[in-house]
């Protein structure tokens, strides 16, 4: 197995956080459930994009193992989110559509 990549990587909405995640989740197989939801939010306050090791990762232990990784940009409405792992090319595909569109329009 190789080294895991980083892909789908870009900023989106903060109020869109959630369902980035579970749209990322349902890709990969996984079911985000409260529990993920909890971690990731208690995390994001704790992280800046701006500092290296200012990222939270969550593991996404679906059908296609990835790691979810979101820092918070202070002062701003955004959240940057990248995914690290060994997608296949149909799943890498779908997770990199979605930053795109999560930065474009809000979820409510």
């Amino acid at each position: 197995m190789t080294d895991p990549e980083s892909f789908g990587e870009g900023w989106i909405f903060e109020e869109g956080l959630r369902p980035f995640c579970e749209t990322v989740a349902e890709f990969s197989g996984y079911e985000f459930d409260n529990l993920d939801w909890q971690a990731v939010g208690n995390a994001l306050p704790r992280t800046d994009v701006e500092e290296p090791d200012g990222w939270y990762g969550h593991p996404l232990s679906g059908r296609v193992p990835l790691t979810l990784l979101v820092a918070d940009d202070p002062g701003s409405s955004v959240v940057f989110v990248r995914v690290t792992g060994n997608p296949d090319d149909r799943t890498r595909a779908q997770i990199e559509a979605a930053p795109h569109i999560f930065s474009r329009y809000t979820v409510r």
